[in-house]
């Protein structure tokens, strides 16, 4: 848990961490991270993880627009890489099973091309 910790507060496009709130036991952990970028929109993290599983979101908004959001809440069947899918504007598209490290270079590429919304 510490790790995803570190890294957003390593990241060059994490312009400041705003709140954590985490809870851990062993291998057991749940952690809720929100940080402002350095373009303004706000990275929301939400990791829960057992032995046995993990749950996550990572949702990036503008305000109340939201941008991007990758996770895998068990809904969208219909998604070929159930239960991971993302969500941007009103589609949901597939994706891989996605952490930290690749959440913050995608965002970075976005933010180096000028991305409003995409």
């Amino acid at each position: 848990m510490h790790r995803i910790v570190q890294i957003i507060q390593e990241s060059n496009i994490v312009e400041s961490i705003l709140s954590i709130d985490s809870d851990a036991f062993g291998e057991y952990y749940r952690l809720k991270i929100q940080a402002r970028l350095i373009n303004g929109w706000k990275l929301y993290v939400w990791e829960h993880a057992t032995p046995k599983f993990r749950r996550y979101a990572y949702h990036i908004s503008k305000g109340s627009e939201l941008i991007i959001r990758w996770d895998n809440a068990p809904h969208h069947k219909q998604i070929r890489t159930f239960p991971h899918h993302k969500h941007i504007e009103e589609s949901v598209l597939e994706s891989k099973e996605v952490e930290i490290e690749e959440i913050l270079k995608e965002l970075e590429r976005m933010i180096q091309k000028g991305v409003k919304i995409c």
